[in-house]
């Protein structure tokens, strides 16, 4: 027997991803954890709401970084994750509780690194940074879905198996799932179209 929810939104499981932009006025960085995102050959697409800084970056012209925490960095993300960049707060981030931050890496104790690729920086805690442009924004009711092309991959060694290929056995993301935190497990079986990353 199955029963029909409604719900409005359905976080099944994505890993967690921590965007870095810049503010073109300032020269500040920004970093944005977001939970909704995928990939397909050189694109890599977001969702993202309308009222944090990291989407007014964007509309400005930056360039983004996903720097991807493993669930070591699980503790930092919860340091961040009610905090805007944004001066102005809307009512309803007020209503759940978010704050003003000036400096949301100083907070998580996140080091920056600068983009090789792109013109924002990159999270050294991450073990996985992806540099991209933003090649596409479509607006829905509260949020859009922002598209962009991969310029640059960069991985820490220690999740390397060799030069060309990540070891899929010590990388462990950090999940969102169902609004908890929580990490990948043992492997189960390899899909028949299995090559290392």
């Amino acid at each position: 027997m199955f029963k029909k929810l409604e719900k409005n939104g359905f976080y099944y499981g994505f890993p967690v991803l921590l965007m870095t932009t810049k503010d073109k006025e300032t020269g500040k960085s920004n970093v944005t954890p977001l939970s909704s995102s995928f990939v397909l050959g050189k694109s890599i697409v977001v969702g993202i709401g309308f009222g944090n800084k990291g989407f007014k970056n964007i509309e400005n012209g930056s360039d983004v970084t996903f720097n991807i925490p493993d669930e070591n960095l699980y503790e930092s993300v919860k340091k961040i994750e009610k905090f805007t960049g944004d001066t102005e707060i809307s009512e309803v981030k007020q209503n759940l509780g978010y704050t003003y931050c000036e400096d949301k890496f100083k907070i998580a104790g996140f080091t920056e690194l600068a983009g090789e690729m792109v013109n924002s920086v990159r999270i050294k805690e991450c073990p996985i940074h992806i540099e991209a442009k933003v090649t596409d924004i479509i607006k829905k009711d509260w949020f859009a879905i922002v598209t962009c092309e991969i310029q640059g991959i960069f991985v820490d060694e220690k999740i390397m198996k060799d030069d060309s290929h990540i070891d899929t056995q010590k990388w462990k993301p950090l999940i969102y799932k169902f609004r908890e935190y929580t990490s990948t497990g043992d492997r189960l079986g390899l899909n028949f179209n299995f090559q290392e990353v």
